[in-house]
This record gives structure tokens, C-alpha cells and sequence, in this order.
């Protein structure tokens, strides 16, 4: 397992969070509320959809521990990536309804943010608990700490707004944002020859809630091609002896 993913979900059994049930979100639609941005504009949440997945990011601007290692963690997957804009997005979603457009936009700034592909939201306490709901996100406020205690994944939505999948970890992967990322995109358009082939030589592991490699897949695939090039190869030299 994972060396991030194991101690996010000790961390999290000891807090008292759950993981969602993963049966009855999946499929569902996000909740589409009215949320801000970081320059103060006003939106439905639905209209930051499109034909590409989009990521979401749960977490909130003054947080000292988690959010940040998760947002580093995607920054770092995405720097990897060569960018996010061929098949998802992302959006840090605040579910501090005391975050104001000014701290949105610090929170943008530290972490590099386009304010485009991803950028920082946030709503009203009201609308915060309709989305957090909606994907399956516990929350619970500190007074004496005057901190959040939450869990840390992110939710992969399609562009339609259902939620596809989620990713573990303090630290998501590449490879796992890349893989949710087409996998969800593919809802609306059908990836290229490359990408399908690379979606395909992996399989999502519910028990370790990662991609792992489709061995059997890359096996059947590769004795295919070796049977095909070898048929191929007779046929040309039988060819070749008739000719002459």
C-alpha cells in the first residue's frame, strides 16, 4: 500500500471520520450550489463543468496540517503531469464559511494556482454543507483548537457532474489523478488511441483504493500482437517465396 495512503487512513480511523460508502455516492451528482471565487463573482457551481473532469478538492485556507499537504500533493502531481488542462481540472473547495474572497486568493497564490484550471471556491454554510454532503465529506469544527478536523481526499467528478471517483491520500499520485482524470473525461469524449491504451492497462483496486497495473490485460495484449506480427511475418515470407 501506498506509503501516504496508509497513514491517512489510520489517521482518519482515529479521528472518528469514515471513509464514504463508496456505493452510494458513486454515480450521484455533486450538489450544484452557488459558490465565489477569489475575485468576490458569484456562480453555479455546475458552470465550472465542461468536457473535461473535474477534480474537487475539500479543504479550508487557515488549516495548519492536512490541507496543505494535500495541496502540495497536487501541485507536485500536476507540475509531474506537464499541466492539467488536456483532461481535468481542479478546484480547491473551502468549507470554512469565514473564508473570504481575500483569503481564496491567498490560498491561489501560495499554491501557484492559474485561477483557470484550478483555483479556490467557496459558499455559505448553508450551501458548504449541501456539498460536502453531497460527496460524502465529514467535517467538524475545533473551538479549542479553532481548526477543522476533516479527512483529506479528493472526488473526481464527470463532466456531467457525477461523482466518478476518489482519491485517497495526503499525497494523491500522478498516475492515480491522471487515471481518474481520463476515466471521467471519457464520459463526454472518447480519449485517443494513446491515453485509452494507457487507461486500459490499469485497473482501479477497491481494497487499496488505487490504480494498479492490469497485468493479465498487458499479457493477453502483448501475446496478441506476438501472434499477430508472427502470422503476419509467415504470410509475408510465403509471399515473397511464391513471387520467386
Amino acid at each position: 500500500m501506498n506509503r501516504i495512503i496508509l497513514p491517512a487512513i489510520v489517521w482518519m480511523l482515529l479521528c472518528g471520520f469514515n471513509l464514504p460508502v463508496e456505493k452510494d455516492f458513486l454515480g450521484q451528482k455533486a450538489a450544484d450550489i452557488p459558490v465565489f471565487n477569489a475575485k468576490g463573482d458569484t456562480f453555479p457551481f455546475f458552470s465550472m463543468l465542461g468536457e473535461k473532469s473535474l477534480i474537487i478538492c475539500p479543504v479550508y485556507t487557515k488549516c495548519k496540517t492536512y490541507c496543505g499537504l494535500i495541496s502540495n500533493g497536487i501541485h507536485k502531481a500536476i507540475k509531474e503531469s506537464g499541466g492539467l488542462s488536456k483532461d481535468f481540472r481542479v478546484v480547491s473547495f473551502s468549507f470554512d464559511s469565514t473564508d473570504t474572497a481575500e483569503d481564496l486568493d491567498f490560498y491561489n497564490q501560495l499554491y501557484r494556482m492559474d485561477g483557470v484550471n484550478w483555483q479556490t471556491i467557496s459558499a455559505s454554510q448553508e450551501h458548504i454543507a449541501q456539498m460536502m454532503s453531497s460527496i460524502g465529506f465529514e467535517y467538524e469544527y475545533d473551538p479549542n483548537t479553532k481548526e477543522f478536523n476533516h479527512p483529506s481526499y479528493l472526488v473526481v467528478l464527470t463532466p456531467s457532474g457525477r461523482i466518478s471517483r476518489f482519491i485517497y491520500g495526503l499525497e494523491p499520485s500522478k498516475k492515480d489523478i491522471e487515471l481518474a482524470g481520463i476515466e471521467a473525461m471519457s464520459e463526454k469524449v472518447r480519449p485517443g488511441l494513446f491515453r485509452g491504451f494507457y487507461l486500459r492497462c490499469f485497473g482501479y483496486d477497491p481494497v487499496l483504493k488505487t490504480y494498479k497495473v492490469d497485468w493479465r490485460f498487458i499479457i493477453s495484449t502483448s501475446a496478441g500482437l506476438l501472434i499477430v506480427s508472427l502470422v503476419s511475418s509467415i504470410f509475408i515470407k510465403s509471399f515473397i517465396v511464391t513471387k520467386e
